[in-house]
């Protein structure tokens, strides 16, 4: 019985049912559209989703704002110094921010979620006039793997962090810890849209690439040139080296010699061509509508990396702050926090950098087919797609202000350290202002008393 229900969730045959595990956060509004299974197989926009997402956002504000007319934090709720209570506002307002633009995104970008979706109905489309279909249920378990791996991870964190803060004799608010979960539930809601997405035109731009790569196969096979071999090899070696140790004598598995791929190359390449410029649109779409919550999303990450680092250095280098409660808790407690927020980066990077990595292995496979093929008709149009492809190359940014890209993980772990060393300086110096002033009143008070 459970074998059977396993396989009954797990099939999927079309884009509709590989997106189920997308559509389950449309519940909280995060992503207000629902998928019509009717004949035309069309995404329309939700208004319940869009109702549930204004509830969910006055919720949080609701939480917020009660939070700060009592006072209230997480992190107050340790110690109270000039620099923590500057951080503890900073994190507030950045919070607030975030969360407002995570929403505004959500619920009134929400036709640009639904323009990604369309878009790539119509590139499966052309795959399939290529006698070609997505493995759809791969996909769907993807996107299942990485909700319900992000369910468990948050599901863990909020309930060890409760604990720890239980345990140091800390009992935070319902709206406190409401307002120190939310945040939390909708960043994690928000990355993994963003890695659906992103998988969605990463699966295609491999789907693409294989048509090429085919392309090449045949050529080479025809030619019956085996000093050509070096050309056969190919960018992403792992993924395709079963096709280098059957160079000629074992012909594809996936398509026949009298495909439509090998018997029309000049049609496949103008197919291509189409694919590659509707997957670019998308890849577009994608970072207008997450540019400005991923910008937040990082934002507030780099700030509680930060932070959490100095309170940690804080705590170690003035351990009497800690009489309060245990030591223990009080590093368990911040550690998981700034883990949280490396793995949020980490996420939205390896999302973005895997698709951009996808997307330049065409170049090279187009070349190699120009190094070999002299077909006039042909050589025209792969002319034509590598313009294309200079002109038309993926990614994707924060607001235009930086890649997401692995070398934003140097580049956040470069400012984390140079700030943190600013907030050092600033706590010692302090610390000395402090020591100077209580020295002097301590001897004014003397030569008083004298």
């Amino acid at each position: 019985m459970a074998f059977k229900l396993w396989e009954r969730f797990s099939q999927a045959d079309n884009v509709f049912q590989a997106l189920r595990p997308l559509t389950f956060i449309s519940l909280l509004g995060l992503a207000p559209f629902r998928l019509n299974l009717n004949p035309r197989k069309e995404v329309q926009t939700s208004k319940f989703s869009f109702f549930a997402g204004i509830v969910h956002f006055l919720f949080f504000v609701l939480c917020f704002g009660i939070s700060v007319m009592e006072g209230d934090s997480i992190i107050g709720y340790f110690f109270q110094t000039n620099i923590t209570r500057f951080s503890d506002g900073t994190l507030r307002l950045t919070g607030i921010l975030a969360m407002s633009t995570i929403f505004g995104f959500a619920m009134f970008k929400r036709q640009r979620l639904v323009s990604i979706i369309q878009n790539n109905i119509v590139v499966d489309e052309i795959f399939v006039r290529l006698g070609m279909k997505l493995d759809y249920r791969r996909i769907l378990l993807s996107s299942f793997l990485i909700s319900l791996g992000m369910l468990l991870f948050n599901v863990i964190y909020l309930c060890v962090s409760y604990s720890l803060l239980v345990s140091a004799t800390i009992s935070p608010s319902f709206v406190t810890f409401t307002t120190f979960a939310l945040p939390h539930i909708n960043i994690s809601l928000m990355v993994f849209k963003f890695l659906c997405t992103t998988d969605l035109a990463r699966s295609r731009f491999s789907m693409l690439n294989e048509i090429l790569q085919d392309i090449l196969d045949a050529h080479i096979e025809q030619l019956s040139a085996l000093e050509l071999s070096p050309m056969h090899s190919v960018v992403n070696h792992r993924r395709y080296s079963h096709r280098l140790r059957n160079l000629i004598s074992t012909p594809m598995k996936r398509y026949s010699v009298t495909s439509v791929i090998r018997l029309n190359p000049e049609y496949a390449i103008k197919q291509v061509s189409n694919i590659h410029n509707l997957l670019c649109d998308i890849c577009q779409t994608i970072e207008e509508y997450f540019t400005y919550p991923l910008l937040g999303i990082i934002a507030i990450s780099f700030l509680f990396i930060l932070f959490d680092d100095f309170y940690i250095l804080e705590a170690i280098l003035n351990p009497k702050r800690l009489d309060v409660f245990e030591a223990d808790e009080f590093f368990a407690f911040f550690l998981m926090q700034l883990i949280w927020y490396i793995v949020i980066i980490v996420l939205i990077v390896e999302g973005s950098s895997r698709t951009i990595l996808h997307s330049s292995y065409t170049a090279a496979i187009v070349h190699k087919i120009l190094n070999i093929t002299d077909d006039p008709e042909l050589r025209d149009r792969l002319f034509r797609l590598s313009l294309q492809l200079s002109h038309r190359k993926v990614l994707f940014t924060a607001a235009g202000l930086f890649r997401l890209d692995r070398t934003l993980i140097f580049t956040i772990t470069g400012a984390a350290t140079c700030y943190l060393i600013i907030l050092i300086q600033f706590r010692f110096t302090h610390h000395m202002d402090d020591t100077s002033s209580n020295s002097t009143n301590h001897l004014h008070s003397i030569h008083l008393g004298d």
